[in-house]
């Protein structure tokens, strides 16, 4: 074996350590990332995307030095062609993926040579050798994954179930929609309040009876019929419950779902309007849940609300629920609710204190007491009570002014 081998085998046991597996596949990943837009938004489609990628550099790794050199691909990298085909992208998105990887894969081989062989006929050498059994794999790889998206495209796309996934894909672009046409189309009532539910599975066993029964067990906690679902990747379900009035989400907890499964519970809410919103709540929770050093088997975007909002993973319009939530008639835009509003600011920035308060506002303190007491009647509740929830509607009220917050 001759020297450009022998940094290819250092560089193979070097590669298949975790830690270091895992550098590989974060650097690799993070410029398909940021050059493909369609991973950007989607929490889900990245962790497939994670999963491809490690699949890749685990097996390559182990066969790069094998004199007899097999191209060996693993089902996650299948798995991730199969859901951008459910997901109804364009082969586009698959193509790019890997002509971005591939040049992320060379620019990395080649500043790793640089730096670690001093001769130039040696690194020239090695990245031949190297480059020779990289593109082998790549190029079958692409051939066998084109094969599959286009048949799972294809059946995707004669199905029945393809047709209720892109009617529930329009209504969540905000398609317009007749309420009841699509509720007919649906099987679904959409004028009744809804819960969407996020589900994946962290492993291969039986997908995807795990799956829908736990979506089956959540919604018979929640006193639903059977839940609209569609599949959003290789192991994720997407499904929202419907009932008459509000649902009690207290009813959910980890011991509903099989075991593999996660889930992530967006808030209830009524009509198209409300099946859109729960939908990204539960999609920001998901982001939350899979982020988390906790890894909780069950999050709820209500408990996480802060944090969705904090990260940037909800919209003006999150702001603006939780807003007008949290504030409730404390948000009216007359001149005395504004004096109100400013009063409670100030009283909890000053950690409650009523002299303190009164001085930034030249008030006696007992009208700063009544200010509060009058508040309090208007949000329903001490103002101690979600403390933090009403601080942040205050505090974006104050920098983003009532006219664009407070509808």
């Amino acid at each position: 074996m001759g020297e450009d081998a022998d940094w290819i085998a250092g560089f193979a046991r070097r590669g298949q350590r975790p830690a270091e597996l895992e550098r590989l596949v974060r650097g690799i990943d993070a410029q398909i990332i940021d050059q493909v837009p369609e991973y950007a938004a989607d929490e889900e489609l990245r962790q497939d995307l994670h999963a491809s990628t490690r699949a890749h550099w685990r097996n390559f790794l182990a066969v790069v030095t094998r004199d007899v050199f097999e191209v060996q691909v693993p089902p996650e990298v299948f798995d991730l062609a199969r859901t951008l085909a459910r997901r109804g992208l364009d082969l586009a998105v698959l193509l790019k993926t890997y002509r971005v990887g591939q040049q992320a894969l060379w620019a990395h081989i080649t500043r790793l040579l640089e730096n670690e062989v001093a001769d130039p006929e040696l690194r020239s050498a090695a990245l031949v050798r190297f480059w020779g059994r990289a593109s082998r794999w790549l190029d079958t790889s692409m051939e066998l994954l084109v094969g599959t998206y286009s048949a799972e495209r294809e059946q995707w796309q004669r199905g029945a179930l393809a047709r209720r996934a892109e009617a529930v894909h329009a209504l969540l672009r905000g398609e317009p929609f007749d309420c009841d046409e699509a509720s007919a189309l649906l099987r679904h009532p959409l004028r009744q309040h809804h819960t969407a539910v996020v589900l994946w599975a962290e492993d291969n066993t039986d997908v995807v009876g795990a799956l829908e029964g736990s979506a089956a067990a959540l919604a018979g906690a929640l006193g639903a019929g059977v839940p609209l679902s569609i599949g959003s990747g290789a192991r994720g379900l997407w499904c929202w419950t419907a009932t008459p009035g509000a649902a009690d989400l207290g009813r959910l907890d980890e011991g509903l779902l099989r075991p593999g499964v996660r889930a992530a519970i967006g808030g209830t809410a009524c009509g198209l309007d409300g099946f859109r919103r729960s939908h990204r709540e539960a999609l920001a929770a998901q982001a939350v849940a899979i982020n988390s050093s906790r890894q909780p088997a069950l999050t709820r975007y209500g408990d996480v609300e802060l944090a969705c909002l904090a990260a940037g993973l909800g919209d003006v319009d999150a702001l603006r629920i939780m807003i007008q939530r949290e504030l409730g008639g404390l948000a009216a835009p007359d001149a005395a609710t504004v004096r109100l509003r400013e009063t409670v600011r100030l009283f909890l920035a000053n950690a409650g204190n009523a002299d303190a308060t009164g001085q930034d506002l030249s008030l006696h303190r007992n009208t700063v007491r009544y200010r509060i007491h009058q508040a309090e009647q208007l949000i329903g509740h001490p103002i101690d009570q979600r403390r933090m929830h009403l601080e942040l509607a205050l505090h974006c009220v104050e920098v983003y002014g009532a006219d664009a917050l407070i509808p």
